[in-house]
């Protein structure tokens, strides 16, 4: 596979490498994923290996010079290097004169932070599949860490921890150190790093990095036992915390995650060792935290009290859950209404690329790649609000003619064949920008509804807003979004806007801004988030979401992809 990459290695200038170089060219059906640790991230489908794939851009508004190109190169080699079972692979790289990319094997079933969050889609995780999760991360990790010389991660977090078809590990973003400070030193714009939920899993120690102070392997050994509360207790970190600094000025006195009963319950296999080892490695002192070949010491013989058997069901339970809620999603939704065969092919008819093309020489232009989601072509995105060819004449303000509808993914899920377009077209009335009779104009209002038309969990959010902007927690913020998003209920744009305000009251402003141009279904899955965090202090919550047996309307879009989205602190 490497081989046909490129023909020789890296060549410009007098700078030369030997990772394999591929044409962007053959990188076909992009999907905008979300914005990583430094740059954007796509789904890819490699024309000649016909294969899923990964793509990480590092994002810049200037060329990258000679330099800083050698040290890109020489990350991204060692990165090449490190083959091991629990390491994303590196197949190459994109390298352009103005933008480098990286491409990486694609994983189906998204982060370890969605699978531990999203309790909707997850609700059960088996213990066996669990340590075999813990397992594994240290496997990966100690790797790195016996390299020569040693890689350090030094940004290891749930988000970074991916999960292949069968849910089993690859760690990611290892090694890009330099890859991440040029993204953030050459980025477009002015915002500061955002420290995401980067600052829950970093030591004490690297708070205020003394520069007389050499890069420790105990870095990664203290994130790894955050990840090891975080995965035994299926909590975040310091939810209840709204405030980075807040949490680093805790850590500081010596706060750390709640160990009790209340947090990690009594039926965790082993749980006393695994505690005894957390709080060994979440210790203050880098010095005393164990090295990863103790914990793998630890942790082996508890892995092996289960057969194959037991990690088998534990990954079958996990898809029939996943199964069960897009089998209900899609009962009130048939694929069919996707879009017909035929306009889908339209879409991407006399396309030999899905870069976009350059308007004066006809060439794809790479560097529209970088562009912030709100930038990008909606070819690029999981939906479009392109109204069809035969509507392109129709006034540019003359919206009463369409109805309006929550845009659907409709970019990466086959449609099912045989299905006549007439039906189709049937199926879509109510859910596309359809135009409508003229007659029938008036009873097609917009999603912006009146307040009298609204649900009772809408009219409950409109009437509490305040007292939810004042309480709704980071924490319930993110896993709001996070469940909006695989329901393909939250518009990539609406997520960017919410999750780029500059503070936690503006964040939580704009997404009840959301609420009121969206459906019951939308505005009860923030009102059931704001319910299962605990924000006491908003009761009394509405009936419907106070009843054990609520659940969620199944007219909500199916899960059509894997999302690795950055929390925002």
């Amino acid at each position: 596979m490497e081989q046909s990459a490129a023909v020789g290695c890296v060549n410009i200038g007098s700078l030369t490498s030997t990772l394999p170089v591929i044409p962007y060219q053959k990188l076909t059906d992009l999907y905008y994923l979300s914005r990583g640790g430094f740059g954007t991230v796509f789904k890819a489908q490699h024309s000649e290996w016909r294969t899923t794939v990964a793509i990480k851009c590092l994002k810049l508004d200037s060329p990258v010079g000679e330099r800083e190109r050698n040290c890109l190169l020489k990350e991204a080699e060692v990165l090449h290097k490190a083959r091991f079972n629990y390491i994303i692979q590196i197949f190459g790289i994109c390298n352009e004169p103005e933008f480098f990319c990286i491409v990486t094997e694609f994983m189906s079933n998204g982060s370890l932070d969605l699978l531990l969050h999203e309790k909707d889609m997850y609700p059960v995780l088996a213990w066996p599949l669990r340590l075999r999760i813990l397992y594994e991360i240290a496997l990966g990790v100690n790797f790195l860490h016996n390299m020569n010389p040693p890689l350090l991660h030094h940004d290891l977090k749930t988000q970074n921890i991916l999960l292949d078809g069968e849910f089993h590990v690859k760690i990611a973003d290892f090694g890009l150190s330099k890859w991440r400070q040029l993204s953030v030193s050459k980025g477009s714009g002015s915002k500061p790093t955002e420290m995401g939920g980067t600052v829950i899993y970093m030591p004490p120690e690297e708070y205020e990095p003394s520069k007389s102070r050499r890069a420790d392997v105990k870095h990664d050994m203290y994130s790894y036992a955050i990840i090891m509360w975080e995965v035994l207790s299926r909590q975040i970190p310091f939810e209840d915390v709204t405030n980075p600094m807040q949490i680093m000025f805790s850590v500081l006195r010596g706060m750390r995650p709640d160990t009790s009963l209340g947090s990690l319950p009594a039926n965790i296999p082993s749980r006393e060792t695994l505690i005894s080892l957390m709080t060994c490695g979440w210790t203050a002192n880098p010095d005393e935290r164990p090295s990863f070949l103790k914990c793998l010491i630890e942790l082996e013989p508890m892995v092996r009290k289960f057969d194959e058997i037991d990690f088998l069901e534990a990954v079958l339970e996990i898809k029939k859950s996943k199964l069960r809620q897009r089998s209900g999603c899609c009962s009130a939704q048939p694929v069919g209404e996707k879009r017909s065969d035929e306009e889908s092919l339209n879409m991407f008819k006399d396309r030999h690329s899905p870069w976009p093309l350059h308007l004066t020489t006809g060439y794809i232009s790479p560097l529209l790649l970088l562009f912030d989601s709100g930038d990008l072509p909606s070819s690029f995105l999981a939906h479009t609000l392109e109204p069809p060819e035969s509507l392109k004449d129709c006034a540019v303000n003359n919206l009463n003619g369409y109805q309006s509808a929550r845009p659907l993914n409709d970019l990466n899920i086959p449609l099912k064949p045989g299905v006549p377009v007439a039906e189709y077209e049937t199926r879509l009335d109510n859910l596309t920008l359809k135009p409508q009779p003229q007659q029938q104009a008036d009873y097609s209002p917009p999603l912006r509804h009146s307040p009298p038309s609204q649900g009772p969990i809408a009219q409950w959010i409109a009437t509490r807003r305040e007292e939810i902007v004042s309480q709704m927690t980071e924490a319930c913020l993110n896993q709001s979004l996070d469940a909006l998003l695989a329901r393909s209920m939250l518009m990539r744009e609406d997520y960017e806007l919410v999750v780029n305000q500059s503070t936690r009251t503006a964040k939580v402003r704009q997404l009840l801004d959301n609420c009121h141009k969206h459906s019951e279904d939308f505005c009860c899955i923030v009102v059931r988030k704001l319910h299962d965090n605990k924000q006491m202090g908003l009761q009394p919550y509405p009936a419907e979401i106070s009843s054990p047996t609520t659940a969620l309307s199944p007219s909500a879009p199916p899960l059509s992809m894997s999302y690795n989205i950055p929390r925002n602190m």
